[in-house]
């Protein structure tokens, strides 16, 4: 909330610092140009750094993620990329560059994402790293100079930042290391590069070295130096009485440029000294024409009074303005601030090298002094960077950006003006519209304000018992873009370890970190072996351990925001603020925010000032935000137990499908809600405070125009390029996405508090509750599936845009990463990625570039309005992904719709929750299949396949040939039945043949797979194609033996099958290898013979079964085993059931069966010959295996084996 701290029309969209894979960050161990201490050099490598946080203590953790020191620079020359990330980590030894652009051309086919880190061998010294681009190459030029006083001189091609291939060359041809000859003697202070071919650094004595090359190919650089005074031996050795500011164990000379910039023209350096005073050197001649203090005040040298020296930390200090004309026709102007009295200057500058009248005060008469006193209520201040800004038009509109710090708090604020305009009027406009930037709800303080902050709950609350202590902590901690892994697993592991030592049991270092994060607490929480607690104490202890984690957590998160350096990207006017772990987008805030931000300004009755009057413009729009805050501050008075129980119930009420009027259902929901016994007489006197009316005067007009002045339609587009997001770009979408969603949300629910409210007081005849409430469930709705997409992060990514798409293909093509892409990605992303930047924008947006592109973004969700439509296609989507738990939690916003049932079946079937699948397919198909149900207007994502698009909209039975191949896929094959059956029994005459076929085909494999075989049977006898109704015959004969079911197989009828079945078992007999173990096909095509009165046939295949076990069976040595015997006796008894004449068999009998071979070992073995078998033949036989057993049990057996044999 903005009190005195001016209009707040700003937000900060704080943004993770985090690799964009593992592997996408690249180490460079830079050369030295000196050896070390121990005499040896620093080699030169590069390195793929592989990330591990999981045993990363504090230390650790702030050597790698926090950073000392960092900015932004943004090229003039190359399109992308152009906005860069630096930061100084690792004690300032190691230097991370990274690309910060939110889009680029959507022709291009790869992204900058990967991260540089550059090692030095030596600390860089503070404001020693300068960057600079050229025309000539598409690369960016860095220069630092370390404590060993080199000077490296770094070109990245912009391809480092592409492809990790082009980094694979030597260090030494884009690293490059020198020493001028200055810095033998002297300690380089500050650095400046104007451009890839000038350098200009301030000495600690005072000096600048101008340091030049003519192009790119020049190695060694021009050095020239600018002195207030000549050489002399004071210059190298410190005269006492000597006047010397310290600033890392350097003496810096009073005269030390603490600010050097060259003029519009480069014909002048102009310097503001530790000493207060600003200088112009001529670059050709080196001498020094502007000398004056920085607040134009007399030089009191003479004078006893101590000297005022700026403090060498000091980040800025000068701006230099290529704005002409203004006082007599200034070529430049110069902007100047002092520490002395935290005053501005602005000066104009008509010739610098004249001291007397080549500069003048403009606007002398104003104190230049923001009013950050006031605005920070605070007494102790430093201002630490400021940017001007020009206007389109020169002055007129110029603004100042300044980044104020007051103890540990840090912000941003800005003003716009016009530097020519009356001197009362601006003095005014410096004193009263000053607008600040705020911090955003990640900070430290807005997450102690998060309702979803599970520490800012009481123990008692009964939110904590009904979602449930575990889950509420993983759901806050885990939030999309809320903390870091790093700094999970950093607190995780100083929570470890500053436990008590003595209790049973470590924490885990295995798992997810979900799971490490809840078997720690859970450890940690449990009861000593000698204690007991019941579920109140367990609760209040577990609480206490989640507090002391969170506790570790939210220290390491201040951390991270700590603000060190403010930005400006002049090509989209757009300010940036670099913090230790994050980057901050400066961004516009939406009405609804505006309103909410200054809150106190619109609820009083004085004059609003310039920024905010110009915000709220009209009568109507200030009447809209006096509703609002008035409502927002009516249900923040109510208990925080009521607010919580409220948003559930609403939550709940959303999305109900029963029968009632919208009069019955606001009842309900007042009802339940217990709004009545929570509102005091000091409530209802505070509200009409705010409102500034009674709350009889509202009307539904008002309710409505305020709903939908925050959904007003946007501008039209004007640009024509198209473009797509980069990484960093869906990241501050996502991130302004959801805090706007947060605050939409939040203005609903107090809308609906003051509606519900209102019914139970004296309303106005033009008050309908029943329309407001209409829509302000829609509007509700629509924020609770937005917010759902962001903040939930799904599995299987999608790309977003064609270089998502090559980096997911290469990703896939690696083998490390042949799962899971390692990517965090939202739903939201995920789904409507593509579509981020797809929409021209208009011109000249600003700092309202992301707040609008995020509303623009958002409004794809529900295209053409149609929200059932367009929940009912992010559904699909899930489907699709097989993201079935995230699909199963987003189902309770589907609706009732018949596209919708059937994807809930498809849900349910995933699950394997058959009967609920099965009930959701019948109850859709009779619109789905016969209605006017277009698949392809539902259907954008192929969750039903092309081939088989066509069962839709054409028939029950095609439908349920469809609904029949899901469940087969799911192998749940008894539902798959009862749809072949439900498609069978809808077929009408002889309609579709083909159809019918292939469902009787269909039905009877399911029921061979579920054994279902009478079922099988009946769709075999159906079938109509004999080549299929063969195969299927042969596979029901085969299944039911295998299975154990030739008593039934041998009870159906077969009718016109006899033949067939007696051939497939014939068959399988021949085939058999094994007699004693394998199925009894044998007997079973006996029993089939028996049965059918074939008694010769029958008695042929038991003689085929005699002949292979007297030839293959072992066991036949076995006097106990009788199967040659029991055969013998089946056959004859068999062959005796037919007449004399009929009791014979032909046979098949061996050649080699009947004497020795004629033709040569090995030949004609296996040829057959047919063969007369007789009754008595057999009777012989039996009689003669008889003797055989007889003689073996009394020991007589043969020496060899033969074809007969020889008995001792």
């Amino acid at each position: 909330m903005a009190t005195s701290g001016g209009t707040c029309l700003y937000k900060e969209a704080r943004l993770n610092i985090e690799p964009a894979y593992p592997g996408s960050t690249l180490l460079f161990t830079l050369p030295a140009g000196t050896t070390s201490t121990f005499g040896s050099r620093t080699t030169p490598k590069r390195t793929v750094v592989t990330e591990s946080f999981a045993d990363q203590d504090e230390d650790a953790f702030a050597k790698r993620h926090l950073a000392s020191d960092g900015s932004m620079f943004f090229r003039r020359h190359h399109e992308y990329p152009r906005s860069f990330l630096w930061r100084i980590l690792d004690n300032r030894k190691a230097l991370e560059i990274q690309s910060a652009d939110l889009d680029q051309d959507f022709n291009h086919q790869f992204e900058a994402n990967l991260t540089l880190i550059l090692q030095f061998s030596a600390p860089i010294r503070p404001f020693c790293v300068a960057f600079a681009d050229t025309v000539e190459r598409d690369a960016l030029t860095v220069f630092a100079i370390t404590t060993a006083n080199e000077l490296y001189t770094i070109t990245l091609h912009r391809d480092f930042f592409m492809r990790p291939a082009a980094s694979e060359q030597d260090i030494g041809d884009w690293c490059k290391i020198g020493t001028p000859s200055l810095f033998l003697n002297r300690v380089p202070y500050r650095l400046v590069a104007p451009s890839v071919h000038e350098l200009l650094i301030s000495l600690d004595d005072g000096n600048i070295l101008y340091m030049t090359k003519k192009n790119k190919d020049d190695v060694i650089w021009h050095e020239v130096t600018y002195q207030e005074k000549n050489w002399s031996i004071r210059g190298l050795l410190p005269w006492k009485g000597q006047q010397s500011v310290r600033f890392e164990n350097v003496d810096l000379d009073s005269s030390t440029a603490a600010a050097i910039s060259m003029s519009p023209d480069n014909k002048h350096i102009f310097t503001v000294s530790l000493n207060h005073q600003l200088r112009a050197w001529n670059v050709a001649t080196g001498r020094l024409g502007i000398q004056m203090d920085l607040l134009g005040e007399p030089d009191r040298a003479s004078e006893k009074a101590a000297p005022y020296f700026i403090a060498p930390s000091q980040s800025t200090l000068m701006a230099m303005l290529d704005i002409p004309g203004g006082v007599d026709g200034a070529l430049y102007h110069v902007v100047t601030y002092s520490t002395k009295k935290h005053q501005f200057k602005f000066w104009a500058i008509r010739d610098a090298d004249d001291p007397i009248l080549g500069i003048c005060d403009v606007q002398s008469t104003v104190s230049f002094i923001p009013p950050v006193d006031d605005l920070m209520n605070t007494t102790v201040w430093t201002l630490e960077e400021f940017f001007i800004v020009p206007g389109p038009a020169g002055w007129r509109g110029a603004e100042l950006w300044i980044r104020a710090r007051s103890g540990p708090s840090s912000k941003v604020y800005s003003l716009t003006f016009d530097l020519n305009e009356e001197s009362d009027r601006l003095e005014d406009t410096w004193l009263d519209d000053w607008i600040s930037v705020d911090s955003g709800p990640l900070t430290v303080d807005g997450l102690k304000h998060n309702p979803a902050n599970p520490s800012e709950m009481a123990l008692g609350s009964s939110e904590l018992y009904e979602v449930g202590l575990t889950e509420q902590w993983l759901d806050f901690l885990f939030y999309p873009g809320r903390f870091t892994i790093p700094t999970l697993e950093t607190a995780l592991l100083i929570f470890r370890r500053g436990l008590d030592r003595s209790r049973s049991g470590r924490g885990p270092t295995k798992g997810s970190l979900k799971e490490r994060i809840c078997t720690t607490i859970a450890a940690f929480a449990a009861p000593k072996s000698d204690v007991t607690f019941d579920s109140d104490e367990y609760l209040s202890v577990t609480t206490a351990q989640w507090h002391a984690f969170y506790g570790l957590v939210k220290d390491l998160h201040k951390r991270r925001g700590e603000s060190m350096s403010l930005a400006y990207d002049h090509k989209v006017d757009m300010p940036w603020l670099v913090l230790s772990d994050y980057l901050s987008a400066i961004r516009k805030g939406n009405d609804c925010e505006i309103i909410a931000l200054n809150a106190p300004a619109l609820s009083s009755f004085h004059e609003l000032n310039g920024p905010l009057r110009k915000t709220v413009a009209t009568p109507e729009s200030l009447k809209m935000s006096k509703l609002l805050n008035a409502a927002a501050s009516f249900r923040d008075g109510l208990p925080p137990s009521f607010n919580s129980k409220f948003r559930r119930q609403v939550e709940s009420e959303l999305f109900q499908t029963r029968s009632m009027s919208v009069d019955d259902r606001l009842d309900l929901v007042l009802q339940n809600s217990g709004l009545s016994q929570q509102v005091s007489d000091e409530d209802a006197t505070l509200l009409v405070e705010e409102l500034g009316m009674e709350v009889k005067e509202l009307t539904t007009d008002t309710f409505l125009r305020a709903i939908r002045d925050l959904d007003q339609e946007l501008e039209q587009s004007r640009t024509s390029k198209k473009m797509q997001s980069t990484r960093l770009g869906l990241n501050a979408l996502v991130r302004v996405a959801q805090e706007t969603l947060e605050t939409h949300y939040n203005v609903m629910l107090d809308l609906m508090v003051l509606v519900l409210f209102m019914l139970e007081e004296e309303i106005s005849d033009d008050f309908d509750a029943a329309e407001i409430f209409i829509e302000i469930v829609a509007q509700l709705k629509d924020c609770t599936i937005q917010k759902w997409l962001a903040s939930t992060v799904w599995a299987h990514q999608l790309a977003t845009g064609p270089s998502s798409d090559a980096l997911q293909q290469h990703l896939h093509e690696t083998s490390r990463f042949a799962g899971k892409l390692p990517i965090t990605q939202t739903v939201l992303e995920g789904i409507f990625g593509t579509r981020s930047f797809d929409t021209p924008l208009p011109r000249g947006l600003k700092r309202n570039l992301l707040t609008y592109s995020t509303r623009v973004w958002l409004g794809q969700t529900f295209k053409e309005g149609n929200f059932d439509s367009a929940v009912e296609d992010i559904m699909a989507v899930l489907l699709w992904q097989q993201e079935y738990a995230l699909a199963m939690d987003f189902s309770s916003f589907v609706s009732d719709g018949n596209w919708a049932t059937y994807m809930k079946g498809r849900l349910y079937l995933a699950f394997g929750e058959n009967d609920l699948a099965s009930g959701c397919f019948q109850k859709a198909a009779f619109n789905l299949a016969l209605g006017m149900f277009s698949l392809d207007d539902h259907d954008d994502v192929g969750l039903v396949p092309s081939t088989e698009r066509d069962f839709f909209s054409d028939g029950l039975p095609r439908y349920y040939n469809h609904i029949l191949g899901l469940f087969e896929k799911a192998k749940a094959y008894s539902f798959a039945a009862d749809f072949a059956r439900l498609g069978l029994r809808t077929l009408k005459g002889k309609e579709d043949q083909d159809l019918k076929v292939e469902l009787l085909s269909r039905l009877f494999s399911v029921s061979i797979e579920t054994s279902r075989f009478d079922d099988a049977y009946s769709a075999m006898s159906r079938q109509v194609d004999l080549s299929l109704k063969h195969a299927a015959l042969q596979k029901l004969v085969t299944s039911m033996i295998l299975q154990s079911q030739a008593e039934a197989l041998l009870k159906f009828p077969l009718v016109g099958l006899v033949d067939d079945v007696d051939a497939i078992l014939a068959n399988l007999c021949h085939k058999t290898l094994n007699l004693t173990s394998g199925p009894p096909y044998h007997s079973i095509l006996y029993s089939f013979r028996i049965l059918r009165g074939n008694f010769r046939g029958a008695a042929s295949i038991l003689y085929e079964r005699l002949q292979r076990l007297k030839t293959t069976s072992a066991q036949i040595h076995d006097p106990a085993d009788e199967s040659l015997t029991q055969c013998y006796l089946m056959i004859i008894n068999t062959l005796s059931s037919v007449s004399k004449e009929e009791a014979y068999i032909l046979a098949e009998k061996r050649i080699d069966e009947v004497g020795p071979p004629q033709w040569g070992i090995g030949q004609a073995k296996n040829i057959l010959k047919r063969q007369i078998v007789t009754l008595d033949t057999l009777r012989k036989e039996y009689q003669a295996e008889l003797d055989r057993v007889a003689a073996i049990e009394n020991g007589q057996f043969p020496f060899v084996e033969a074809e007969e044999m020889d008995i001792l």
